[in-house]
């Protein structure tokens, strides 16, 4: 239980302050533990991002997999796929803000901190080289772009509008973001005979 709620203020605190200028003390009054007690669980500050990162990307890892795996239609796995990952940001706006805060290009794992979050970006984007590899052979996506770079700018795309989203008060519902998520998707990335076979999307 303990863990969990420093977790969540931790979350929180990142957020707020960046990892570099974030202090411990804060994360244990926002969780309302003592210092000793946080640090019983979690031994440095380094601990605790890494810890805030593993618990996050795990469950966003599950949830993207559950929900793509649903569809036997390619752009349906992949659209669902993408759902799930707005989705899981919008629920979860600390996590997200702590990722825009500390100005992380999703595009590219270099700018990222911990092992853990490097695991899930290779993770993630292996998923998708691999959706646009067959879609490409099914010719439902354009054939003349690396499914490599394809997949690093599907990620650029969920940045800039998930940043966008927080920048303008989070007001939207996840239905209208993720509505407008899948239609820029399919205006990139479907063939013409995709986006004439889906009508009005």
């Amino acid at each position: 239980m303990y863990k969990e709620h420093i977790l969540d203020a931790a979350e929180s605190i990142f957020a707020e302050h960046g990892y570099e200028t974030s202090k411990v003390q804060s994360v244990a009054t926002a969780a309302g533990v003592s210092l000793a007690t946080l640090y019983g669980v979690f031994e440095t500050k380094w601990d605790l991002y890494r810890a805030v990162h593993e618990r996050r990307t795990r469950n966003l890892h599950e949830h993207v997999r559950e929900r793509g795996a649903s569809q036997e239609d390619l752009v349906d796995r992949m659209l669902d796929g993408i759902a799930a990952y707005v989705e899981f940001h919008m629920a979860h706006p600390s996590y997200l803000r702590m990722h825009l805060r500390e100005q992380h290009i999703w595009s590219t794992s270099v700018t990222l901190r911990s092992p853990e979050q490097i695991d899930a970006w290779q993770r993630g984007l292996e998923m998708m080289i691999k959706a646009f590899t067959l879609g490409q052979e099914a010719g439902v996506y354009h054939g003349d772009e690396s499914p490599l770079l394809m997949a690093r700018t599907t990620l650029a795309m969920h940045q800039v509008r998930l940043g966008d989203w927080v920048d303008r008060g989070m007001v939207e519902s996840p239905d209208a973001i993720i509505a407008a998520v899948k239609r820029q998707f399919i205006r990139a990335f479907c063939t013409e005979a995709t986006r004439a076979a889906r009508g009005a999307e």
